[in-house]
């Protein structure tokens, strides 16, 4: 029989690896995860909870934000839970427990509830790794076989237990394992305790982490010192449903299993799986048939090879700008440095296909034509239903434009390039481009708090951008930077294939015109056509400047670390927004239903001017009518391929200001702090819990890394997941780990409505947000929106324009106050130079 392990989630961030580590065990249990919200006290006394503790061997108290002095609020369900198992263990039927294991927040309560006080740290340990020193007795029980091995373990936690018998008035705690800290907390902490008769454990630090040692070896004592106990326990159970003097116990077990199942199902991960747009309904618009819209959908593809010493950066800028005036608006998502190798151009025709959706609007805005829809939603679910038909196109075949003898066009099906990118793909090779056409655009910070976390934004705070706002493209072209070759791609429907072949040869025609071209091939620039789109100047733009506070910044930084102390978080991003008021009317007699051309030049000169200044590998110019965006971000948020059924994030926290004084050497000593790996550290165990949801296996590919950048030095961890469960996509993945960790902290969840309150219930927008594409073929690339600026009001009108720049960094308990005010203007400057001119 497979054991069976319930393990109460407190809403942490680390409990899915909690999860990972007992499922790699060698006794392969079974583990269902319950929120510890939902074991009510109405529940636990009813007759239910006796089928509760007869289905599970194990009871895992998890970790999470808060105090056990608070029951109410911070603990949820655990003190009904626990009074119940004393209840039934001292009770008329003389219950065998089950096995009960607490981890941090769980093992506070534990040796709380018997005696011990649990009060605050001199300082609080969030992300910093201590040596236990075992007792006699943890040789020989949790740590058994670990003896002379410094066992390492990851710390979260600014409250302990005082471990004290005289206080507590017994001694049915055995302490195991105390931290070596002595030097710095003025006392040892304890790390490690279990029952003295009981088996019950509990451990203070988190075993789970990344940088924990001997976290499995921990574990398997737990189960081997166990198993006689549970083996027992269950012929215990057994022959009470043999026993006809016990019907109402019998009747618990046996009876209510199917109200039990349907209470505890769907917990094992959160996935929200993504499908086609799945019903109709009187009060919905009709959906057309996308799917015999496009039947006949055709993808021509054309490949151009450029000469070996073409300067890529510029022959981006002067392509988009080119083809800008045959096709119109374009969105640009440009690797300006390394490690990004591609850049992706998305072209429409002059009225784009743009989806837009606020919170907590119940409709989403699809402007296609000069009248636009307007599909009824019923929550932000529906709008990613519909998202995901628009995606699921259904291309027949492949034309290769020219690829033939003679310059004559070859046909190869979908599914064979399908099959041709995954195998590129699976051996490593990045030859084929992730962009062959598809959904561009953002989703803002507050859309991943709703939809990623459920936790609500205050609608006294309305959006000055929409939430989400994607724009599905089907003309594009890809730049690989390493091989020099382009990808023009282009797909519409059957009757419209001249119209679209002849785009991909006037493209391809515009790339041999371009100056850059024309001089890596030595020869003589021509005067380009269309001269006044290539006057692309720098704009001054009269208005002012609002920076942050640096009072208020800091006031919210102290603010912050008393939630540290207080036990609600491990570490707060706390952010600000600087304004620039740009004045003026940019309106050119256009038209309304279009973005004027000289709004597209100013903010295109922007976008210029901050890649000259301070290029990054994730680099996005989106404009819409309603928006710009503008940004030079280091931080892939996540990718994805699902036809390989993986992914891949790259979070980066800490960060040092490069200057031409500061060497590698003394940035990699900065950034080697316990303070700085301690940030980077706790994103890294969050991001490993979030994608352990969605995918099988977690690794971590590179752990605090530093990356150099034009005008900082960077701390950043690669974390892939592989094998994605049944029926999980990109997209799924993409919903359930927003809003970025790294623009949060930890516990994800709690730390955002703290920074709700910090940070006035203002909305960050489309700052802290990601941005990138979903790709028809199943691949995505995001990254965090960050070092960049958007624009909200005034285009097409004579009023003003306001430009926004977020910037901030993660506080802990280690951060120095003046310290993190000098690393969000390091941050800000970056950005804010664009606007030198105001």
């Amino acid at each position: 029989m497979t054991l069976q392990v319930l393990l109460i989630d407190s809403y942490d961030s680390f409990t899915f690896n909690l999860v990972t580590l007992f499922r790699d065990l060698t006794v392969h249990p079974e583990i269902t995860v319950v929120p510890s919200a939902h074991l009510t006290p109405a529940y636990v006394s009813s007759h239910l909870f006796p089928a509760l503790l007869a289905k599970f061997d194990v009871i895992v108290i998890g970790p999470g934000p808060g105090t056990p002095l608070q029951e109410d609020s911070d603990m949820g369900g655990i003190p009904h839970v626990w009074r119940a198992i004393d209840k039934y263990y001292a009770g008329s039927y003389r219950w065998v427990p089950p096995v009960v294991f607490g981890v941090c927040l769980g093992f506070q309560w534990i040796l709380l509830a018997y005696g011990h006080p649990v009060v605050r740290l001199p300082r609080p340990r969030h992300g910093l790794i201590s040596v236990l020193d075992v007792t006699e007795e943890g040789k020989n029980d949790l740590f058994a076989g670990l003896d002379g091995k410094d066992i390492e373990c990851v710390r979260y936690h600014s409250l302990h237990v005082q471990y004290d018998n005289d206080f507590a008035g017994n001694n049915d705690i055995v302490p195991l394992a105390w931290s070596r800290d002595e030097n710095e907390e003025g006392q040892k902490v304890l790390m490690a305790a279990r029952h003295k008769t009981r088996p019950y454990w509990a451990v203070q630090y988190h075993p789970e982490s990344i940088c924990s040692k001997y976290g499995a070896q921990m574990l398997e004592n737990v189960f081997r010192l166990s198993e006689e106990h549970t083996r027992l326990r269950r012929q215990w159970i057994n022959k009470v449903l043999e026993q006809d003097h016990l019907p109402l116990l019998k009747a618990s077990i046996l009876e209510r299993q199917d109200v039990l199942e349907t209470f505890l199902q769907g917990r094992q991960h959160r996935c929200k799986i993504l499908h086609k747009w799945p019903h109709q309904s009187a009060n919905r618009l009709e959906t057309r048939d996308r799917q015999a819209d496009i039947a006949t959908t055709t993808l021509f593809q054309y490949i151009v090879d450029l000469p070996e010493n073409v300067n890529i950066s510029q022959f981006v800028t002067e392509l988009c700008e080119q083809v800008f005036e045959f096709s119109g608006v374009f969105s640009l998502l440009e690797s300006a440095a390394a490690p990004g190798s591609w850049s992706y151009m998305g072209f429409n025709e002059a009225i784009p296909h743009r989806f837009t959706y606020y919170i907590p609007d119940p409709f989403l805005t699809e402007t296609s034509t000069l009248q636009p829809q307007v599909w009824t939603v019923d929550s932000i679910d529906d709008v990613w239903e519909l998202l995901a038909s628009v995606i699921d196109v259904n291309i027949s075949q492949v034309v290769q434009v020219g690829c033939g003898p003679n310059n004559t066009d070859t046909r190869i099906s979908f599914d064979q390039l399908k099959e041709i990118v995954r195998r590129s793909r699976e051996s490593g090779l990045d030859e084929l481009p992730s962009f062959y056409g598809g959904l561009v655009g953002y989703v803002s910070y507050e859309a991943g708090v709703v939809d990623g976390l459920n936790v609500p934004v205050d609608h006294e705070s309305p959006a000055e951008v929409p939430d989400i706002d994607m724009t599905f493209y089907t003309r594009s072209i890809a730049v690989n930077h390493n091989s020099r070759r382009v990808f023009i791609h282009t797909f519409e429907e059957q009757n419209f294939v001249a119209i679209y072949r002849s785009w991909i040869l006037r493209v391809a025609e515009c790339i041999e015109m371009l100056p850059e071209v024309r001089r890596a091939k030595g020869r003589p620039a021509k005067e380009r056509v269309g001269a006044a789109i290539a006057k692309f100047n720098d704009k001054k733009i009269p208005g002012d400047i609002r920076l942050p506070d640096k009072d208020e910044y800091l006031a919210k930084i102290d603010l912050a670390k008393e939630y540290l102390a207080s036990g609600d978080s491990y570490e707060l991003c706390v952010t600000d927004q600087t304004v620039v008021i740009e004045k003026g009317s940019l309106h050119d007699g256009s038209g309304d239903s279009n973005i004027s051309f000289k709004e597209m030049r100013s903010d295109w000169a922007f976008y210029k001017q901050m890649k000259a200044m301070n290029p990054a590998p994730y680099s996005c110019f989106f404009r819409s009518k309603k928006s710009a965006l503008i940004g030079m971000s280091p931080e892939r948020f996540l990718r994805w391929d699902n036809n390989l059924g993986e992914c891949e994030l790259r979070p980066i926290k800490g960060t040092v200001k490069r200057t031409s004084k500061t060497t590698l050497e003394e940035a990699t000593a900065k950034l080697k702090t316990p303070k700085e790996q301690a940030e980077n550290l706790m994103i890294v165990d969050l991001i490993r819990h979030d994608v352990a949801q969605f995918c099988e296996n977690v690794e971590v590919t590179q752990l605090m890394g530093i990356e150099t950048y034009k005008n900082v030095y960077q701390l950043v961890s690669v974390i892939k997941g592989t094998n994605m469960r049944p029926g999980v996509t990109g997209a799924d993945i993409l919903r359930g780990t927003l809003p970025p960790g790294s623009m949060t902290g930890a516990p994800k969840k709690r730390s955002v409505e703290i920074l709700q309150e910090l940070e006035g219930h203002r909305r960050r927008g489309i700052y802290s947000g990601v941005s990138g594409y979903w790709d028809i073929m199943g691949h995505g690339d995001w990254s965090v929106v960050i070092r960049s600026a958007f624009s909200v009001g005034g285009q097409g009108t004579d009023v003003e324009r306001i430009w926004k720049i977020g910037a901030g960094g993660a506080i802990t308990a280690l951060s120095d106050r003046e310290e993190e005010w000098e690393e969000m203007k390091t941050k800000l400057e970056g950005t804010l130079r664009v606007f030198q001119n105001v």
